[in-house]
C-alpha cells in the first residue's frame, strides 16, 4: 500500500514554475490560503531538497516534512530543519541533521518510498515539488489529484513543469486572477 497522493504546484501561463535565478512567487493569495488547507489535511508534504535549498519553505501546517535528497546535500539551516514538525530525509547517505530523522533506503524510488511511509503511519501526502519531483511522480504514473494553479503572468527564463507533452484529464475553476486546474489521477483516462 502507498498513501493518498496530491501533488500542489503554481505556474506562469507559459508553463514555468520558477525563475532560473531562484525564487519566484507565482500563488496568489487565495491559492496560498487552499494549499494551506491541504497542508493541514494531509499526514506530510513532500519536496525535493533542491527546492528545499532554492525555497527555503516554512511549510506551515506540515504535519510532517518529507525531504527526497539522495546526495544529501541539504545542511540543518533551513525552515524545514526548525523542529515545529516532525521531518525526514530520504537518502542514500547517513548524515546528521538537527531536527531530521534520516531514512536510508537502496532503493529511491518514489514508490519505494511510498511503501515506506505507508508502513511509518503516513496514509497521505502533498507533494509540491519541485519539477524533478513532480515528473517522478508523473513517470511512475501516481497520483491521486493534481492541482496546477497558473497566473497570468509569464516567466521568460524559468523551470519548466512538464518535461514532456500528456494527454490530462481535468477541470478548470478561477482562482482570483489565476485559474486552477485539477487533474484526475494518471491512471483515470
Amino acid at each position: 500500500m502507498i498513501p493518498y497522493i496530491i501533488i500542489n504546484v503554481a505556474m506562469s501561463l507559459n508553463g514555468k514554475i520558477s525563475a532560473i535565478n531562484g525564487r519566484y512567487r507565482i500563488s496568489n493569495d487565495i491559492d496560498m490560503t487552499r494549499v494551506m488547507d491541504i497542508r493541514k489535511n494531509v499526514d506530510g508534504v513532500l519536496l525535493g531538497a533542491n527546492s528545499v535549498k532554492v525555497d527555503n519553505p516554512v511549510l506551515n501546517y506540515a504535519k510532517n516534512r518529507i525531504i527526497l535528497d539522495e546526495k544529501f546535500r541539504l545542511n540543518d539551516n533551513y525552515h524545514v530543519f526548525d523542529g515545529k514538525s516532525k521531518s525526514y530525509i530520504f537518502s542514500k547517505n547517513n548524515k546528521k541533521i538537527k531536527n531530521a530523522e534520516i531514512i536510508i533506503l537502496d532503493d529511491l524510488s518514489i514508490t519505494s518510498i511510498l511503501k515506506k511511509l505507508y508502513d511509518m503511519g503516513i496514509k497521505s501526502i502533498l507533494v509540491e515539488g519541485g519539477s524533478n519531483v513532480i515528473n517522478q511522480f508523473i513517470d511512475e504514473k501516481i497520483f491521486d489529484e493534481f492541482y496546477i494553479f497558473i497566473n497570468p503572468g509569464l516567466i521568460l527564463d524559468g523551470i519548466s513543469l512538464f518535461k514532456e507533452e500528456m494527454k490530462l484529464n481535468y477541470k478548470i475553476s478561477m482562482e482570483g486572477e489565476g485559474l486552477l486546474l485539477n487533474i484526475k489521477g494518471i491512471n483515470s483516462f
